[in-house]
């Protein structure tokens, strides 16, 4: 199966009912690690309060592993910068995530820690507002990230936020907890 079928399946699978919001997250994620050839793959909420702006992990993949991994809420004046490079941009592609203006908050708080050295992240927009996002870390070594991985992963994205959008919708459901270890 074609990685545009395979995901055109797991979005009628979870539109028919046949899978929960979870379980589809896990599989998108492992679908992401898959074709776009990263280290790990999730999908986040950006999260507004009167605290500031959050980003909150739905789930995410890590291929060496081979699991769900715990991931903490991101928030504090980094987001600030990452936020503002998804809205003008639409998505940030940083090879160098320590040094990437958008990313390199990030590696004050967790990142380092995590061996994170390459992120790629594209946005989702609901109704119109920007909703999430869909994200590709590389650990261990650098990676550059090329034009084709970009379209892919939001074509990824565009089609996987839709299903799930539609998903909750129908079935009445709050977005899932995090998936955790």
């Amino acid at each position: 199966m074609t990685g545009d079928a395979l995901l055109q399946s797991i979005c009628a699978r979870l539109e028919r009912r046949e899978i929960d919001a979870t379980a589809f997250i896990e599989l998108c994620t492992r679908h992401v690690t898959a074709t776009i050839q990263c280290s790990r793959a999730g999908i986040w909420l950006f999260l507004h309060s009167a605290e500031g702006q959050r980003l909150h992990c739905l789930g995410l993949f890590d291929s060496d592993t081979g699991r769900m991994t715990r991931v903490a809420d991101e928030t504090g004046c980094q987001v600030s910068d990452y936020f503002e490079a998804l809205q003008r941009d639409g998505h940030v592609v940083a090879n160098d995530a320590q040094t990437h203006p958008a990313t390199a908050g990030f590696f004050h708080k967790s990142l380092r820690s995590l061996r994170v050295c390459s992120l790629m992240t594209a946005c989702f927009s609901v109704n119109g507002e920007l909703f999430g996002a869909f994200t590709c870390t590389q650990v261990g070594h650098p990676v550059e990230w090329s034009s084709a991985q970009l379209a892919m992963l939001k074509r990824i994205g565009a089609r996987a936020s839709l299903a799930l959008a539609n998903g909750m919708r129908s079935r009445t459901e709050t977005l899932p907890a995090p998936l955790w270890d």
